[in-house]
């Protein structure tokens, strides 16, 4: 029975639904339909507004009811030698760039470490875009907690794997990345999760 605003800090509603995933996965189309429909039923989106610099708590005063969802979308960046060099990419953030329409100069070869959904998604946008992918993981395909059926979607459309691999430093040339060295990995015990 509440009137509802929403503030939004990127241009276009939608958060990771429009700015994770690609649009091979979640057409904008039915994404803008399902956003249509919510602000259907009244309620209202201001884009633009980010919290902390935009508006802050001050501002917010006016409203009854506040519900904080700035998301969770921190990432687990390598901590290796050579994470800094120009050319290397975070998952999320490559796909953000990419779905907000930024054209990424992408190299003829690209390395995508990781066995998630964020690892894929990247591999395959990055397929699309003229890219030959590699994907290093350091378990078993079995053990890469992303989807199945996508890990296999991205192998038949081209792109390959390295199980059993993890980098150990990237190396560059003039601030740019020339390549990874990797070292072999092997199953140790079973963690938390029951994986290997």
């Amino acid at each position: 029975g509440y009137g509802v605003m929403v503030f939004e800090a990127m241009s276009e509603p939608g958060g990771m639904l429009r700015y994770g995933i690609p649009q091979y996965r979640l057409p904008r189309k039915i994404l803008d339909a399902e956003i249509k429909r919510i602000e259907s039923l009244g309620v209202e989106v201001q884009t633009g507004k980010k919290f902390g610099s935009d508006l802050g708590l001050e501002d917010l005063k006016a409203y009854q009811s506040i519900f904080l969802a700035t998301g969770a979308q921190a990432e687990q960046k390598p901590k290796i030698p050579g994470d800094n060099l120009k050319g290397v990419w975070h998952g999320l953030a490559f796909l953000k760039e990419v779905n907000s329409g930024k054209r990424i100069p992408l190299g003829k070869e690209v390395i995508v470490v990781g066995g998630g959904n964020t690892a894929i998604d990247s591999a395959r946008v990055a397929w699309r875009m003229g890219s030959k992918v590699t994907v290093i993981y350091r378990r078993a395909k079995e053990d890469m907690p992303a989807i199945a059926q996508e890990v296999e979607e991205a192998r038949k459309e081209g792109v390959e794997f390295i199980f059993h691999a993890a980098p150990e430093k990237i190396i560059g040339k003039s601030g740019k990345v020339q390549r990874v060295e990797c070292l072999k990995t092997k199953p140790g015990r079973a963690d938390a999760s029951g994986r290997r």
